[in-house]
């Protein structure tokens, strides 16, 4: 029994995106999750493009069987398409599974081409929670290198981990379901650069060119779609909070330079005003400050712009640098402990503005 084949039987959670009968997820933290009941064995077929070559970039997904509070299996997924056991049981039980992934979308991208279930019977899906958090972002918001040890450790997507970052774990204080629309290097007019770069970087697109769709990378860079036959992202269920978290790579371009911080307060503008027309109701926090602070300035300022021409419902969140008694992970990216902090702080100002 394929559940795919069934689409009453399974939820699915973040973005994703259905190509040539593969459903593939997008980005960081998309999932499917679904419950049966019997003796069961569930397997799972899956596909990847192994995009950009080298292990240190290959796919990764998780297993949550019932309610754990973190995976019982974790695992990478081989270019090409092969079979994975998620669950194998050994008595007669109702069991919820939800498959999710845990690479980021800038690297190889992870296909569903069927998920069997042997030994017994698909039930109902999990009920989705009431309410929607959605979260913009980059590597950060990934997950980036949050396993790993600054100067100690490479980026590899092995040690990427959404799911303990501060976007999923905002969204489980809140007890919301989540969204994330994640890419490491990213950023609002400009990809991260190097020192002596003095052109910001366009070699894929920005965020506000991303936003719009289910999955712009696979479908554009890998599947070769022309942009104007891109699949548009409509959402089931429009999100309760929007959080942006752009600005830290757009920081290594702009360099305090007056007409580089101007154009940035103009494309952040301009990306709310996008925001907006899709979602009009959502109080969106913009957020800043954990790895660099250039441009924390410029996105209050953006912020208060956008109040200004009318949006009262757009605020801004500082966030402390991180410290290093915390902790730094790979290339100086929160560790898991700052992770936390900035999870409770954000907790905390959904709750005042709430309020």
């Amino acid at each position: 029994m394929n559940i795919l084949e069934n689409s009453e039987g399974y939820r699915l959670g973040g973005r994703s995106s259905w190509q040539n009968g593969i459903l593939y997820l997008a980005y960081s933290a998309s999932y499917i999750e679904f419950c049966c009941e019997g003796s069961c064995k569930i397997t799972a077929e899956l596909i990847s493009d192994g995009i950009p070559e080298g292990k240190e970039f290959t796919a990764w997904a998780a297993v949550f069987v019932n309610d754990e509070e973190q995976p019982g299996k974790r695992f990478v997924v081989k270019k090409g398409s092969n079979l994975y056991v998620l669950y194998e049981g050994s008595k007669q039980e109702k069991v919820k599974i939800r498959l999710m992934k845990y690479s980021e979308a800038a690297f190889s991208s992870l296909g569903i081409v069927k998920i069997d279930v042997e030994g017994g019977k698909l039930l109902s899906p999990p009920k989705a929670p009431e309410k929607l958090i959605q979260f913009i972002g980059d590597s950060i918001t990934c997950g980036y290198g949050i396993e790993g040890k600054v100067e100690v450790d490479v980026f590899n997507t092995a040690q990427e981990n959404p799911w303990n970052a501060y976007a999923c774990q905002t969204a489980r204080s809140l007890h919301m379901d989540f969204e994330l629309v994640s890419w490491s290097g990213n950023g609002i007019i400009s990809h991260y650069v190097d020192e002596w770069i003095n052109e910001p970087r366009h070699d894929s697109p920005w965020m506000p060119e991303l936003y719009s769709y289910s999955d712009r990378a696979l479908e554009e860079s890998r599947l070769g779609i022309p942009e104007e036959d891109l699949t548009v992202w409509k959402e089931e269920k429009e999100p309760d909070i929007i959080v942006v978290h752009l600005g830290t790579n757009d920081g290594s371009y702009t360099r305090f330079i007056e007409e580089r911080n101007a154009a940035f307060v103009q494309g952040y503008v301009s990306f709310l005003k996008q925001i907006r027309q899709l979602h009009e109701k959502a109080p969106i926090i913009c957020m800043l400050g954990v790895m660099r602070q250039e441009l924390n300035d410029q996105v209050a300022k953006a912020v208060a712009l956008t109040r200004q021409q009318g949006d009262r419902n757009v605020y801004f969140l500082e966030v402390p640098l991180a410290r290093e008694w915390d902790g730094l992970g790979t290339d100086y990216h929160p560790s898991l402990r700052t992770h936390e902090k900035m999870a409770e702080l954000l907790t905390q100002y959904i709750h005042f503005i709430a309020e």
